[in-house]
C-alpha cells in the first residue's frame, strides 16, 4: 500500500540531494508543500505544490525511485498535493511531454493564455526547455 505524508523539515537535506538525481530545482520548506510517498516501507518517490503567491501554485518535483515506477505512486503524490489547494488558486504545472495524460487525468489540460501565466512560472518553463531533452509543456488546473 502507498503511504502519502508531508515531508519532514529535517528531511528537506535529503530531498534536494533526490532532487540532484534528476536535476530539479531545489526545495525551499517554508515556501512549498513536499510529499513524500512510501511503499514497503521505503521511500518511493517525492513531489511539490510550490507557493509562487498566495492566488498561484505550481505542482510539480514528481520523482518516483526505479524500483517504484508503473505502481501508481506518482498518482498518489499528485493527488495529495491537489487536496492542499484551494478553491480560490491556480495551479500551474511543466510536465514532461510523455506524462500529460497523467495530468490530464487530474484535470489539467494545456494553457489557453501562457502570457498571462506568472513570469515565474514562464521563467522556469523556459529553462527547463533550456535543461532537458524532453519536451516541456505548460499546463493548467481547469476549474
Amino acid at each position: 500500500m502507498i503511504h502519502i505524508r508531508p515531508a519532514k523539515k529535517s528531511e528537506i537535506d535529503w530531498v534536494n540531494t533526490c532532487y540532484d538525481e534528476v536535476e530539479f530545482v531545489h526545495s525551499i520548506f517554508e515556501n512549498e508543500v513536499i510529499a513524500v510517498a512510501e511503499l514497503e516501507r521505503q521511500r518511493a518517490g517525492l513531489g511539490r505544490l510550490v507557493r509562487v503567491n498566495d492566488a498561484t501554485l505550481e505542482l510539480g518535483g514528481i520523482y518516483v525511485f526505479s524500483p517504484f515506477r508503473k505502481k501508481g505512486v506518482a498518482k498518489e503524490i499528485v493527488q495529495f498535493l491537489l487536496h492542499q489547494v484551494k478553491p480560490t488558486q491556480t495551479v500551474y504545472c511543466l510536465p514532461f511531454g510523455h506524462l500529460i495524460s497523467l495530468y490530464t487525468s487530474f484535470g489539467f489540460a494545456p494553457c489557453a493564455s501562457p502570457q498571462e501565466a506568472p513570469k515565474e512560472i514562464t521563467k522556469k518553463l523556459q529553462w527547463c526547455k533550456k535543461k532537458y531533452p524532453c519536451d516541456t509543456l505548460l499546463l493548467q488546473m481547469k476549474k
